[in-house]
Order: structure tokens, then sequence, then C-alpha cells
């Protein structure tokens, strides 16, 4: 399997550069690894369309990428399906497009994830990361190194799954009035794995998915942030849209929220 490694980002806007500055440190780590290419992109992404038309089977994209959580969050996502491009634009610089152009030219691997940074400071004239993401590069570096060693990709992705599915179970219950916070108890009633679900709730408090609280025994519990009610949202309507009316039942995560009494609009009553 050949993989290319490829980091986007601007290494004078901060934490802009975060993907260049994780394939920098994979390619210090020493001997090549047979079958795989590491590429600076930096903000030249029609260079990653044109490196793509020598097939590759695999591509890791590393890159800052905002998405409302705390900064210093690591996310490793799947691509599932890619639009193409209308028109070739030379001076592309985000990885969806880059990814496009390569899609309407034929060089699309098979298999592409997106190992991405939560970036606290992009605007600001500067070479060096901000100490959240800096420290975040070591993290996202191990993410790499488990979708290139032999099998890896296994694990990485189902820990993706296993944290979308809690993420979608922590959601519903809300929406259900069965939250805000839950107990580990109370997803493993959907999900037999303790060690697992505990685990997963961990990871989500890390992300900026959730916030550890604890009952009047001193029993863990979880709630939902303001990102990962966003987030759960998002993945249970991904899950579950083509099965529900638009204002279906648990489409909003506020259990009286106007939508769960046939309202046109999610509102919550004051």
């Amino acid at each position: 399997m050949r993989t290319l490694v490829a980091g986007f980002g601007n290494v004078l806007r901060g934490d802009d550069g975060f993907g260049v500055e994780v394939v920098r440190r994979l390619q210090e780590d020493g001997a090549p690894v047979p079958g795989v290419d590491i590429m600076e992109v930096g903000t030249a992404g029609i260079r990653l369309a044109q490196e793509l038309l020598t097939p590759y089977d695999r591509l890791i994209i590393v890159d800052a990428m905002p998405r409302g959580g705390v900064a210093g969050s690591v996310y490793v996502l799947t691509v599932e399906s890619v639009d193409s491009a209308v028109e070739v634009d030379p001076h592309l610089t985000v990885p969806a497009r880059a990814l496009s152009v390569a899609k309407a030219l034929g060089g699309l691997p098979r298999e592409v994830f997106l190992v991405g940074c939560e970036p606290a400071d992009v605007d600001e004239l500067t070479t060096r990361l901000t100490p959240s993401v800096e420290a975040a590069v070591e993290a996202a570096l191990g993410h790499v190194r488990r979708l290139l060693a032999g099998g890896a990709a296994t694990e990485p992705l189902e820990d993706l799954k296993r944290r979308d599915e809690i993420l979608q179970i922590m959601f519903w219950l809300q929406g259900e009035g069965l939250g805000p916070d839950v107990a580990p108890a109370d997803i493993l009633r959907f999900v037999d794995d303790e060690g697992a679900v505990r685990a997963t709730l961990g990871q989500l408090v890390d992300d900026g998915y959730a916030e550890l609280l604890s009952d009047a025994a001193g029993s863990p519990r979880y709630r939902l942030t303001a990102f990962g009610m966003q987030e759960g949202r998002r993945r249970f309507l991904d899950e579950f849209e083509p099965y529900l009316a638009r204002h279906a039942h648990g489409e909003c995560g506020a259990a009286d929220c106007d939508c769960h009494r046939g309202g046109t609009e999610c509102r919550i009553p004051s």
C-alpha cells in the first residue's frame, strides 16, 4: 500500500502551520517508511492534486481544523465523499478543494484521512504555534504513526466509530429528557463494553466534547459541552435523518424545544 502524508498550512500564521509542523517532525523520525511519502503542501494545494496523479492507495492530510472545540483538540476523520471540482484554481489552499481537483483528475486515493487540530490563533503574524497547539503535535503524530503502521488503520477508525456512537447516544438521551448529564451505566444500556465506554468518555472530555461531573456519591457523570451538542446533533442527523421528518422528535437536543411539539423552528420556551 502506497501512502502519502501531506501537511497543509501557512507557517507564518501561527497555529495555521500545524500540519506543516507535524510532517516536519515526521520527517525527522529517521529512516523512511517503505511505501510512504511525506509532503509539505503548505498553502499550495494544487501541488497535492498534482502529486496524487502518481497513484496512491491512501492519503493522510494533517492541518489546522477549526471546529469550535477546545484549542489543542486533535481530530481524526475519514473522508467518505468528495465533490468533483468544476474548475481548477491554481491558488487553492483548502484541503477539500485540493481533494476535489484530485478527484476530477482521477487521482483520489481510495482511503483518505484527516488529522486535524483545533487552532487557538491563526491571525497573528508569527512562526510559533500557541502552547496548546504545540502540545497537540505529539498526539497528532501518534495518530499518523498508527495509520502508517501495518493494519493500524483499524484502531483509529474503531475509536472514531465508538466516539461517534456515544456522542449520538448522549445527544439522543438529552433530547429524550434523560440528560443533560449521564452516567457510564446509561451508555452501557446501548454499548456492551464497559472498558471502551469509560475510555471513550474520558477521551470526549479531553477533546472538549464533554465535561466531567459527579453525583452526590462522587460517581462520575458526563455532560455534553456546546461543542459536543453540536457534533452529537450533526452525527445523529447524519445517521438517522433519512428516517425522521424534518422536525421529528429527537432532532433537537433540547428536551423542551418547540420542535418536539411540532413547531417549525427550534426555540426553547422562556
